[in-house]
Parts: structure tokens; sequence; C-alpha cells
């Protein structure tokens, strides 16, 4: 039994510590409750090492700017991002704002149902310009692609749904010691494929010669998904201009989709025989059962020094040049030429070495109880001042226009040259999609081939891209009906109400653009009945 000196010894103890603790809370530490009147929350899957940091420097400086708004960024791990997404905006707990991508597999009806469109907005000059070059020009064309890619996937015609943080590309990431080792000193980045394919001979040669275990590519599911979509970005652009009957010179999904249950294309045209060929070569060059590995198992290969190149986004380089314990380099991944032995027949030029679009995109809640503020620190993350800092501290390039970069993020930038012409053709929609890939091991396997995969492939396609046209009609019907009630609320208020110029203006850019989404509509519609499905 503990004495009655020793009792009282640990009670005052447990009651000193309690008393110091309560001080520190509410003396010392963060208050339970912000002091600010205004919270606005940002939500993004960007937990990679910078983005964050980004995000937390830009957020002090515009607290500096607006004392009445504290802003906290909510970073939710990608593998639960979609799940989380709809969750929370169903269920009226969303954030602020959000980010979204058109990528995103199954949630196409998110940004009509959640999401308020900032078109209206985006035609007035950015106030945390002035003082620029950019004080007078609409917010919309501050960014580096005038957000034409939000234009081109927006679920209306003509409207934009979100303002962009980024702009990257797919890049190699190379062990810069290692690289030295195996080809000599002074060795340069591939300026071609053939010098790419002699580079991958030789690392296959220093690892029989020293034992050591090296592939050319470090290897994930994720990282062979990246480079097959990159190699037959360029491997089809012939073949999607050949396929362009509107004369976009591009192809969408839908139209792909539609040509497809048309007989217009399948997997056993030449040109797409020939890509996955390619793409199966590339893929080899990782270890055997990659497919079965995730994006972390690639980046501790290449940590461990067991892979000479990474093939990744630049959103991993931060991540990759912090935590190396060597040098690491981004190289551009070299593209086929016109005299390539698999592919150089079906080229037309060269592709874009990454688009000119830019990313990250922030998508404004309609629930949202603080709107203006939540747009106003969008406006001031995508200022010239805001896009600097967010660059500084990420280390990824700003998606704003006469931002300078420091040299070493110079080789992010994508080129502005050579073809893009839309899909790759590794699904043209979430259940094609997820067929190609749930068949990839037929391709890539050391059994595989490309007839395997293609007979396999060809065999659910029909039925998977009937699907996919399904929900492109459904949420253009709900796209439809949202604008449709706009429109008429519009002519109802130009009936009885002084007619507003800005008014009429957007009720005959909506007009328009309704009648081009319904022709789509109408078509995917007539397609599908042709094949016995209703929409």
């Amino acid at each position: 039994m503990m004495k009655p000196s020793k009792s009282r010894l640990t009670l005052a103890l447990f009651a000193t510590g309690y008393v110091l603790a309560i001080c520190w809370v509410f003396t010392r530490s963060t208050p339970l409750a912000p002091k600010r009147p205004v919270t606005v929350r940002i939500a993004h899957w960007q937990i990679e090492k910078g983005p964050p940091d980004g995000f937390d420097a830009v957020i002090r400086r515009y607290e500096e700017l607006n004392p009445r708004v504290h802003v906290e960024q909510v970073a939710v791990p990608s593998a639960v991002y979609r799940l989380w997404l709809r969750s929370n905006l169903s269920g009226g707990m969303g954030t602020d704002l959000v980010e979204f991508g058109y990528f995103i597999g199954g949630v196409n009806d998110i940004p009509v149902r959640y999401f308020e469109p900032l078109t209206r907005l985006m035609g007035e000059p950015n106030p945390y310009n002035r003082g620029t070059p950019l004080a007078t020009v609409p917010w919309r064309l501050t960014f580096a692609d005038g957000l034409y890619f939000e234009l081109t996937q927006s679920p209306e015609i003509g409207q934009i749904y979100a303002a962009t943080l980024s702009q990257g590309s797919m890049r190699l990431f190379c062990n810069r010691e290692l690289l030295e080792k195996i080809a000599g000193l002074g060795t340069g980045a591939p300026k071609t494929l053939a010098a790419f394919r002699t580079l991958c001979a030789q690392t296959a040669d220093y690892a029989r010669r020293t034992g050591a275990v090296v592939h050319p590519l470090a290897g994930s599911l994720s990282n062979g998904q990246w480079i097959i979509d990159f190699t037959m970005m360029g491997s089809v652009s012939g073949m999607n201009l050949d396929l362009d009957r509107e004369g976009y010179l591009a192809r969408a999904p839908r139209q792909a989709m539609t040509d497809y249950l048309l007989g217009r294309w399948n997997y056993r045209r030449p040109e797409l025989q020939a890509a996955l060929a390619l793409a199966r070569e590339m893929a080899l060059q990782m270890k055997p059962g990659f497919a079965q590995l995730g994006r972390d198992d690639a980046v501790q290969e290449f940590m461990r020094g067991e892979a000479l190149f990474i093939f990744s986004g630049t959103y991993d380089a931060t991540s990759l040049k912090k935590l190396a314990p060597f040098t690491v380099e981004a190289m551009r991944y070299p593209q086929p030429q016109a005299d390539d032995p698999v592919i150089g027949r079906y080229i037309r030029g060269p592709f874009q070495d990454g688009t000119i679009a830019t990313s990250m995109e922030i998508y404004l809640n309609k629930d949202s109880r603080h709107k203006d503020e939540a747009v106003d620190f969008l406006r001031f993350i995508t200022s010239q001042e805001g896009g600097q800092i967010f660059q500084e501290h990420s280390g990824w390039l700003t998606s704003v226009r006469g931002v300078p970069a420091p040299p070493e993020l110079e080789i992010y930038r994508p080129t502005g040259e050579g073809y893009h012409t839309g899909i790759q053709y590794i699904g043209i929609g979430p259940n094609s999609t997820m067929k190609f890939w749930q068949h990839l091991h037929l391709l890539v396997g050391p059994q595989g081939s490309v007839d395997r995969f293609v007979d396999a492939l060809e065999k659910d396609l029909p039925e998977a891209v009937t699907a996919d046209l399904r929900l492109e009609v459904s949420g253009n019907l709900t796209a439809l009906r949202t604008v449709d009630s706009e429109i008429v609320a519009m002519s109802v208020l130009n009936r009885l109400q002084p007619l507003d110029a800005d008014r009429v203006k957007r009720q005959h850019t909506l007009a328009s653009s309704q009648t081009l989404s319904e022709a789509n509509g109408c078509e995917s519609a007539w397609v599908l009945a042709r094949h016995g499905y209703q929409p």
C-alpha cells in the first residue's frame, strides 16, 4: 500500500501537470476555434512533398492581406478521394473549394450537381493582379492555356467550372550516378527512342556483368500505365486525324464511343496494333510482376538504386529530389521517329511533350457558406504573386502566365509544338478503361502478346463502350436540364425587368451552347438506339 506522503506527492504532481497543460492549451497552443470570423476550407489529394508546403505559404500571405479570413487545407489520400468526395458533397459537408478531375472514374455527375460555374467571373480581371502586366486581362486569360482544356472538358458547353493551379508534364527521372556507371561519364539524356533502346540494353548488360539488381525503368501498375499512355499518345495521332469527321483536329471520348459502336475503328487497326506493340516493349523494361505493385513500390525501387529511370509526372519531382540519396535529373522521354521499326510509318510528326493544358483543377462548392471569400482566395492563389509563392514552395510550375521559373523547373514545362489529337485508346470511358487494364497481363506478361490482348479486349468492349456511352448521355441530360432552367429564368427576367446587357449575352451564349450539347446528345442516343439500348 502506498504511503500517505507518497500519495500526496503523486496527486500534487498530477495536479501540477494538469494545470500546466490547461495553461498551455489556452495561452500557447493553437486556439480550439479560429479567431477569424470566416473559415474557408480547400480539399485536395496532392499529399506528395511540395504542394502542402505551397498551400501553407500561400495561405500565410493571404491571411496577412485578409485578416477576416482563415484558410485551411484538407489533404485527402488519393486512394480514398473519390469516396470522400461523394460522401461529403452528398452529405452537405463538402469543403468550400474542391480539387476535382474529369478523369476520376464514376463521378462525372458531380460537377453539375455540386459545383458552381465560374464563367462570369472568368471574364473579369483578377484584382490581385493589380499593378502587374495582367492587371486588365480577364482572369481566364491569365492562365498559361487560357483554360482551354477546362472548356473542352466542361459538362456544359461554354461553361468554365474550375481554376487551375499548376502546369506539368511526364518525365524520365534519372539516377545520374548510376547512368554514368552504366554508360560512361558525361552521358546525356537519350534524344531518340533508338538511343533509349541502346541504353536499356546497356543496363541489362551491366546487371549481368555486376550481378546487381537493376532494370531500366522502375515498375508499378501506375508507372506502367503512365508510360503506356504516353507511348500511345504519339502513336495514334495519325489514326485520330483520319477519324476526325468534325474537323476538330482531335478526338473526344464521346466521338470515339459512337465511332466504335458504328464500326469505324477497333483494336485490330494496324495503327493500334503497332502502338500496343511499342507499349509492350516499353513495359518490359520494368521488372517482372510490376503490374502487381503500387506506385510507392516503384519509388522505393528507384531510391534503392535498382532502376536507372522512373517515368512519372513532374508532380513527383519534389519528392524524388528530396528523398533520393543520389542526384536526380529530369529528362524528356524520347519520341519515336519516322524510321522507327515499330510505329514509324503511322506517325504524322512529333507529338506534344506534355500538353499545354494546366491542371490541379479547383472547383467552387455550390453549398459553400462563404462563396465570396472562397473565390477571393482562389483569385489570390492564381494571381502572379500567389502563383509565384506556390511555385517557390511546392517545386511545381504555376499555371499563371508571366511567372518566371528557375532553370531546374524549366525542364518540366511542356512544349507547345507537335500533335495532340485527344484520346490515347487506353479506354474511352470508365468501363472500357477498366477492361483495358484488366487484360493488361495478356499484353505485358511473359507469355503476353498483342494478339492475345486484343482478342480478349474485343470480346468485352462492345458492352463496355455501350455502358460508357449511356453514362455520357445521362450526364449530358443532367447538364441540359440545369441549363434549360437558367435560360428560361433569364427569359422571364428579361420580360419583367429592364434588359441587362450581361444577362442577355449570357442567355444567348448558353442557348447556342445548349443547341450543340443537344445535337451531341441526340447523336449518342441514336447510336445507342441502333444497338437496341435506350439512353
